[in-house]
């Protein structure tokens, strides 16, 4: 029962701190004044990687647990869980998509020296917004309280900080627009 809890915490908490360096990560190009960014890059950050590791205890917690037999087979092919396989599923590739994104973040600062890659960099840390939408599909889907008020509440507290954040930017970047 430990595992089922840990598991249940650790995965809430994880989509939680994505969804700060969400927020971060979109608003982050409107502050202005070098140390300003500099903190926000950090918590941006440090909210990422505290992801990182809530989500791989939120995996090795899901495949310890007996209660719920998923083997770790579902991280390579999800479809064959015979626990909500779609669930399943979205939940796999939020988890590619976070690393993914987590490896071109960590690249970023020394491969930034290529012309190539920081012209690539943006289009590849677009995995980042892919990983937290699929981990926010995930909650919906797979989750034992998924349909609880509480966890509702934070799942759409979640979506409408970065909804918010989206909206923050897209105005200043409309005022920006009509003052040129």
């Amino acid at each position: 029962m430990t595992l089922w809890y840990l598991a249940r915490a650790a995965g809430v908490v994880a989509m939680v701190m994505f969804t700060l360096a969400a927020v971060l990560g979109i608003v982050m190009p409107r502050v202005r004044g070098p140390e300003r960014r500099f903190w926000l890059q950090y918590v941006h950050r440090s909210a990422a990687v505290t992801g990182l590791v809530l989500l791989a205890a939120h995996v090795v917690a899901v495949l310890s647990d007996s209660y719920v037999d998923i083997s770790p087979d579902v991280l390579m092919w999800p479809f064959a869980s015979g626990y909500r396989p779609f669930a399943m599923a979205v939940g796999a590739l939020a988890l590619y998509s976070l690393v993914l994104a987590s490896l071109v973040g960590a690249a970023r600062g020394r491969l930034a020296v290529s012309v190539s890659f920081t012209k690539y960099w943006r289009k590849l840390h677009i995995a980042a917004s892919v990983g937290w939408l699929l981990s926010v599909g995930h909650a919906l889907l797979a989750g034992t309280d998924r349909s609880t008020p509480w966890m509702l509440g934070i799942t759409l507290g979640c979506m409408a900080a970065v909804a918010a954040a989206g909206a923050y930017r897209l105005n200043s970047t409309s005022r920006v627009w009509r003052t040129q």
